[in-house]
């Protein structure tokens, strides 16, 4: 089986999870859906040649775990960045492309201690745009596909958490 198809097959499994962690209401729930997504599009970036997008996924399981395990220090944030920027920098091979992930799990990383769901599910969106690009670029169309897909899911999120919001205060 070619590279690419086998890519873009694994890489669809992961973009399904990808878009359910958008409509996740509570934190937890998105990180736990959320590690397992990285779990199957890190190997479908690896298949794909990604090798820096496979590092920022698998980063970002380890880092997600530490979240939902203690609190979430400063010191956790700079560790797990510096971790990321690390490897991308002895591993990228493909430039500023190859930095777009780890930018995305970096602000993703800084903004995850964040009580507000709302800011945390914008921060998801603006990543997955960097993502958008960086699986164009290595011809992962499915995820591209769905990168947008989970914009558009993170935005409706929005939207369900401020009505949430308006319901509790109006009760």
């Amino acid at each position: 089986m070619n590279t690419i198809l086998l890519g873009n097959i694994v890489a669809f499994a992961g973009a399904i999870l990808m878009v359910l962690v958008g409509l996740m209401k509570k934190k937890r729930d998105m990180l736990l859906l959320q590690n397992v997504q990285f779990l199957v599009m890190g190997i479908g970036n690896l298949i794909l040649g990604g090798i820096t997008g496979g590092i920022a996924d698998f980063i970002s399981i380890a880092r997600n775990f530490i979240c939902l395990k203690w609190k979430y220090t400063i010191g956790w944030k700079i560790f797990f960045v510096a971790v990321q920027a690390a490897l991308t920098a002895v591993c990228n091979q493909d430039g500023i492309i190859g930095w777009l992930p780890v930018i995305a799990a970096i602000a993703f990383t800084w903004a995850l201690d964040s009580e507000n769901e709302v800011l945390l599910k914008s921060i998801i969106i603006a990543a997955q745009l960097m993502w958008l690009i960086y699986d164009l670029h290595f011809l992962n169309f499915v995820s591209a596909a769905f990168d947008v897909l989970t914009c558009i899911s993170n935005f409706v999120g929005i939207i369900l958490v401020i009505r949430s919001r308006s319901r509790e205060r109006k009760a």
